[in-house]
């Protein structure tokens, strides 16, 4: 070998460790960063997730004293289909969230727009509606069902000083259940969307409103052509995340209603449960589990891609 072509090797691969050396300190020591985060991601959430979609596939009861597994392919997904529990828990849960988010959002915006400005007392009304978030939903579920129980609730007792038949308690009424489990809802969870309309307001540009109030647009006005519009990626990602959380409700109802009375509040994540922890049919748990998850994921999916269709 000549001189010539030694100069030449020791050079190829000087540039090959370069470009390794570069590739390490680019995407590759991102790569070994995230590495640790992949693999709990994968051991807390993907794990779980294909375990459900295996399990979903067998006949498999935990009161099973040999704990067989036989297998039954998609029979489970197809009696969930036609178990007219599963469609009715199905109903009362777009219910549920059908009034619950629309609520929420309405209220949010409405007290964002309200405490907007920066004065001493408006910070402080802020910091305290917030209270009911920090409080887990269980807690909130037991302090509400006393405050609905007919015999000494201070909701049912003022509604008859005003002449309203509660009857047994609102929690008991056919009539009255939903709107009460609703309204817990409403109670904790509007303060997160009256956060995120208050990012959403201060983010917006100043200019449209001046060129509004020059032109002598009111209030109203630039309420409706202004603030609406330019606010319309906040309203979707306020609209994704508590569709998404009033899907899976379970704690409220757990903690008031137990799904009654009759199955007036028998969300479909309380259906589950049911299946699941009180007759252990676990295949059949998990294959409405994951039918759950893809309601929700549709449901993501096509907000998101409404959410970009905005900000093209």
């Amino acid at each position: 070998m000549t001189v010539i072509q030694e100069q030449q090797v020791v050079s190829r691969r000087g540039g090959w460790g370069d470009g390794l050396r570069r590739m390490w300190r680019g995407e590759g020591a991102y790569l070994a960063m995230l590495l640790p985060l992949l693999i709990f991601v994968a051991a807390i959430a993907i794990y779980p997730l294909l375990f459900s979609f295996r399990i979903s596939l067998f006949k498999y009861r935990l009161t099973d004293p040999n704990q067989m597994q036989t297998f039954v392919g998609l029979d489970n997904y197809w009696r969930a289909f036609q178990d007219p529990i599963v469609l009715t828990s199905l109903r009362v849960t777009l219910i549920y969230v059908a009034g619950t988010v629309l609520v929420e959002m309405v209220l949010g915006l409405a007290l964002a727009l309200l405490l907007a400005s920066e004065g001493r007392m408006i910070r402080g009304t802020r910091a305290l509606l917030l209270l009911p978030m920090a409080l887990p939903p269980l807690v909130v579920g037991l302090v509400w069902k006393s405050l609905y129980n007919a015999d000494f609730g201070v909701i049912p007792y003022y509604l008859k000083q005003l002449g309203v038949d509660v009857g047994r308690g609102p929690l008991a009424e056919l009539g009255w259940a939903m709107p009460a489990v609703i309204l817990i809802d409403v109670w904790q969870w509007t303060p997160l969307l009256m956060i995120i309309f208050l990012a959403g307001l201060k983010s917006l540009p100043i200019e449209p409103y001046e060129a509004a109030f020059a032109d002598g647009a009111t209030r109203w006005q630039r309420f409706i052509h202004i603030t609406l519009p330019l606010l319309k990626p906040t309203l979707l990602v306020a609209l994704l995340l508590r569709t998404m959380q009033s899907f899976k409700v379970f704690d409220v109802i757990y903690a008031t209603t137990g799904g009654g009375p009759g199955s007036a509040t028998t969300v479909l994540n309380f259906h589950i449960y049911t299946v699941g922890m009180t007759f252990f049919d676990m295949g059949y748990a998990a294959a409405l589990a994951n039918v759950l998850l893809v309601i929700i994921a549709i449901l993501s999916a096509l907000y998101i891609v409404i959410l970009e269709r905005q900000q093209l």
